[in-house]
C-alpha cells in the first residue's frame, strides 16, 4: 500500500472511538480495498484516493448511517458503562488492598510488641538461667 493510501486509512481509523467486531471488519475491508487500489494505481496522490473513496469523514458518516445511529450509540454507551464498571472495580480493589495492608501492619506491630526483644542466657556448671529484658 502506498503512503497516501496508508494516510487515508490512518485518518479513517482515528475517527472510530473504539473498534468492535463490526468496526474491525469494516476497516479490514477498507484496508483491502485500499491495497487493491494502490496496486492498480501505484503513483496515486492523496487527492486521487479521496476522489475514489471519498473523504474519511464521509466514509465514517456513511458507516454510521448504514449501521444505524441508535445501534452505534448503544454499542458505544455499553462500552462506556463497562469502562466505568472497571474503574469502580479497580478503585474498590485499591481500597480493599489498603485496608488489608493497614490491618496486617497493625497486627504485625502488635505481635512485635509482645515478643521479647533481648534474651540473656547465663550458664553455670551445667545449668542455665534465662533472664528476659523487655
Amino acid at each position: 500500500m502506498n503512503k497516501n493510501c496508508q494516510q487515508f486509512y490512518k485518518r479513517l481509523r482515528t475517527l472510530f472511538p473504539s473498534i468492535g467486531f463490526a468496526e474491525g471488519k469494516f476497516l479490514r475491508d477498507i484496508k483491502m480495498q485500499l491495497r487493491d487500489y494502490s496496486i492498480e494505481n501505484p503513483n496515486a496522490e492523496y487527492e486521487d484516493v479521496v476522489k475514489f473513496f471519498g473523504n474519511p469523514e464521509d466514509v465514517y458518516v456513511d458507516y454510521i448511517r448504514v449501521q444505524g445511529r441508535e445501534e452505534v450509540y448503544q454499542k458505544f454507551h455499553f462500552r462506556e458503562i463497562i469502562k466505568r464498571l472497571i474503574y469502580v472495580a479497580v478503585f474498590i480493589l485499591c481500597i480493599a488492598c489498603s485496608i488489608t495492608f493497614y490491618f496486617l501492619r497493625k497486627s504485625y506491630l502488635a505481635f512485635e510488641d509482645i515478643t521479647p526483644k533481648d534474651i540473656q542466657t547465663t550458664i553455670e556448671r551445667g545449668e542455665y538461667h534465662i533472664d528476659e529484658n523487655e
